[in-house]
């Protein structure tokens, strides 16, 4: 499903929040039996640390804080958010739609503008930026777009395949009407569901409802099964579905500044950018420091990149992503 905007929808603000606690490998290790080192996980994953939550916190809290952070950039008056979409697979509660939480902490509950989670794992944001952008092709003033994750409470300590991975972050755009041929260039969604268990938690939903049971199993923690077939399959589908994407927007990366891909994995990253020769200092990165936060990801690495003066005004940038489903996405950009 490609989109193709016949009018403007540009970026008018972004923003980030992390947890104040950042965990090295060495902390993070400290507490468990994990028979991995420091240098293990810097060397497999290409994580140095990563950001973690307080015990009172939640995944609101911290879209709040993005959310404040690209309204303020944006420097439109917030009553008039038509729309908030939130990216998140570690909602505040299973129901409702933690986006109402954060309707209610922004204090726009008054104005009555509609609220909706999206549930597309690492590739949500690029869900959620779909959605967003089509409302405003279809009359909206302005759309509030966020990703949020803390993937520390899914985790488990005794698991070395995904414990040292995942941090916990959020980050959110505002999206406005804009001149045509700048801000949201192209948009492609995709999925396959026959990848749906290769990372899951088994736990919880209707399938498998909790039980004392399923708690003394770890059924409620996430399982990667297969890590080195996702290896392959997400620098497969990444690297040919870009080349692919850009190819239908009649534009090649020899015309795009920056690739943001999702942070799975710096291997990862790196491969993909080795496949499409791409110059290293056009793959931005922000894994090694704040870990692989799901569908918060994309959106932090590009607040982060823009907050440093890495990204400036006019820049193209494509956004890729590919997550828990399968599902994934593309995007292409202009700041």
């Amino acid at each position: 499903m490609l989109l193709k905007p016949t009018s403007g929808v540009i970026l008018k603000g972004v923003g980030h929040a992390l947890p104040a606690q950042a965990v090295s490998n060495a902390e993070l290790l400290a507490g468990t039996d994990l028979p991995i080192t420091p240098e293990w996980i810097e060397r497999r994953i290409g994580v140095q640390s990563r950001y973690r939550v307080a015990p009172e916190q939640a995944t609101s809290d911290l879209a709040i804080a993005a959310a404040k952070m690209a309204l303020a950039h944006s420097g439109i008056d917030p009553t008039e958010i038509d729309l908030i979409v939130l990216s998140t697979i570690s909602p505040d509660h299973p129901n409702p739609s933690t986006a109402c939480a954060v309707q209610a902490g922004l204090g726009l509950s008054e104005t009555g503008c509609p609220c909706l989670d999206i549930s597309a794992a690492c590739s949500g944001f690029l869900y959620a930026l779909d959605i967003g952008t089509r409302q405003i092709l279809t009359g909206a003033r302005h759309v509030l777009v966020i990703s949020a994750e803390i993937r520390s409470r899914f985790t488990n300590p005794r698991d070395p395949a995904t414990y040292p991975i995942f941090g916990d972050g959020a980050a959110a755009v505002v999206l406005s009407p804009g001149p045509a041929g700048s801000g949201v260039l192209g948009l492609q969604l995709l999925a396959d569901g026959r990848g749906y268990y290769s990372v899951h938690i088994p736990a919880g939903g209707s399938r498998l409802p909790a039980t004392a049971q399923t708690v003394a199993q770890d059924q409620h923690f996430i399982k990667m099964e297969n890590g080195e077939q996702i290896f392959f399959q997400v620098v497969e589908g990444m690297s040919q579905y870009t080349t692919a994407f850009l190819s239908a927007l009649g534009t090649s990366l020899d015309e795009v500044d920056f690739l943001i891909p999702h942070q799975a994995n710096l291997h990862i990253l790196k491969e993909v950018g080795r496949r499409l020769e791409l110059p290293p200092e056009k793959l931005l990165s922000n894994i090694a420091r704040v870990g692989n936060t799901s569908s918060a990801s994309i959106p932090l690495c590009l607040s982060e990149s823009l907050q440093a003066g890495v990204l400036k005004p006019g820049h193209k940038v494509c956004l890729v992503a590919a997550g828990a489903g399968h599902t994934g996405g593309l995007a292409l950009i202009q700041l």
